[in-house]
């Protein structure tokens, strides 16, 4: 096998020039426009002698797919990140969101976290397998979609629907890993193997209309304030899983938040629920909760017109995120039960994805495992359940396992780590960059060897 010895200092360069360069294309989501990230992927892929196909789904929606061929002896691997970014409210940064400004050893820039980081990283691994020589036993596939913060429709949607035979794969490496806890010396990275499933539902109330100032009773719109009271205090049924064991199982030798023994009650439910407020780090309270139980959160309300005239309709929308298992008929009887008969109203499912999971039971898997153990001597890795959707959910959904690259070095918190994802001030920091290229070149290389 042809390889040879990697200067990194010189790689830490190239990726830094080329994650700021990438950052400064702003792929805002709406309107999107990847078009412009995907051509600036292939310029570089092409450079270094790769052929590249560029789509769009609609004009300015872009996504591309290169190939770095093997020989075929095993099924390929798919390198998968999304172009497009949320976006940013620039008055409230201390430096331009899309500057890709370099600053006290770290890069600012929307996206540079969430995901643009990531899609440097396998850029540059493509990069130093081909400048390397190496003989793959897979082809190893780069995808790069648009329209992932908006649901995928354009982007990985668009492509397994249409275009699978190009991405078709037997393993998918993408977003969604976290490495950012470290509990009582452990550095904890969280692989992302499954991921909640979503329910958009909307409940309309009808009412007598009537002039304000002459009430009758109870309206729509007191209707539906009863229904969201009782909604927001409501707490899904406890629900685990084996993935919810190993995170609970993983933490809890660690964590110094409550007695082991009273932190895996949360499993079985002789923990109260009430006791995940003892835990400091926001984050991590939020990561459990949203693995243990269903959520129902209302986002949305509408109702009348005129300040002295009752509506005869309004409506309220309820952001529901279902776990494994689940399926938007359970989610709405579910719903029906925590309202308690307190009300009549109509249901809409505005929009729904499935959940979906992956087994750890395999080689890629064990391959992460050994290779964050690696490069971090204290490094565990445990898997978990996101609540937010990726679009490792299209290759799950064809039963493709997917896992979410947990690629940054861990930091104080959870909760910092989580809050640069979408938040001001997105940056990522060089030392985590170069973390992340070396861990994830190790993977792909031990993975396709």
């Amino acid at each position: 096998m042809v390889t040879r010895e990697i200067n990194w200092q010189e790689v830490t360069a190239e990726a830094v020039r080329v994650l700021s360069q990438y950052i400064r294309i702003d792929t805002t989501n709406p309107p999107g426009n990847e078009i412009e990230g995907a051509l600036f992927l292939k310029e570089i892929l092409e450079g270094d002698g790769f052929e590249c196909i560029v789509l769009e789904s609609e004009k300015g929606r872009g996504n591309i797919v290169s190939r770095y061929k093997g020989d075929g002896t095993l099924s390929p691997l798919l390198l998968l990140h999304h172009i497009d970014v949320v976006p940013a409210e620039a008055d409230k940064w201390d430096y331009p969101p899309f500057s890709g400004k370099v600053l006290k050893d770290e890069i600012w820039g929307r996206g540079a976290f969430d995901c643009k980081s990531l899609g440097v990283m396998e850029l540059m691994v493509l990069l130093l397998l081909k400048r390397g020589g190496f003989k793959s036993r897979r082809d190893i596939i780069f995808l790069a979609t648009g329209d992932e913060e908006a649901g995928g429709k354009h982007g990985a949607e668009w492509m397994a629907k249409n275009h699978f035979d190009l991405i078709n794969a037997g393993s998918v490496v993408n977003e969604g890993g976290v490495g950012g806890l470290t509990v009582n010396r452990k550095n904890l990275y969280l692989c992302q193997t499954a991921e909640k499933g979503v329910c958009w539902i909307r409940l309309t109330f009808q009412g007598t209309p009537g002039h304000a100032s002459m009430p009758g009773g109870p309206t729509c719109v007191s209707d539906m304030a009863t229904v969201i009271e009782r909604i927001s205090k409501y707490r899904s049924p406890l629900q685990t899983s084996p993935i919810t064991t190993k995170f609970i199982e993983g933490f809890a030798r660690e964590q110094r938040f409550m007695k082991e023994e009273r932190f895996q009650g949360l499993l079985d439910g002789t923990t109260s629920p009430d006791s995940l407020d003892e835990i400091p780090d926001k984050g991590l309270k939020n990561i459990l909760n949203s693995m243990l139980y269903n959520t129902f959160v209302p986002t949305v309300v509408r109702g009348g017109n005129k300040t002295n005239v009752i509506p005869s309709e309004c409506y309220c929308e309820i952001d529901c995120r279902m776990l494994p298992g689940e399926n938007p008929d359970s989610i709405i009887q579910e719903l029906k039960e925590a309202c308690g008969g307190s009300a009549d109203f109509d249901i809409e499912i505005l929009g729904s994805s499935v959940p979906t999971e992956s087994g750890i039971s395999t080689e890629l898997y064990s391959i992460i495992d050994t290779t964050v153990k690696k490069h971090d001597s204290e490094a565990k890795l445990i898997p978990f359940i996101s609540a937010g959707a990726t679009d490792s959910r299209f290759f799950r959904e064809k039963g493709i396992p997917a896992y979410g690259f947990p690629q940054l070095k861990v930091g104080d918190s959870l909760s910092s780590h989580l809050e640069k994802m979408h938040g001001h001030n997105e940056r990522v920091s060089i030392d985590s960059l170069l973390h992340g290229i070396r861990a994830l070149y190790d993977i792909v290389f031990e993975f396709c060897s």
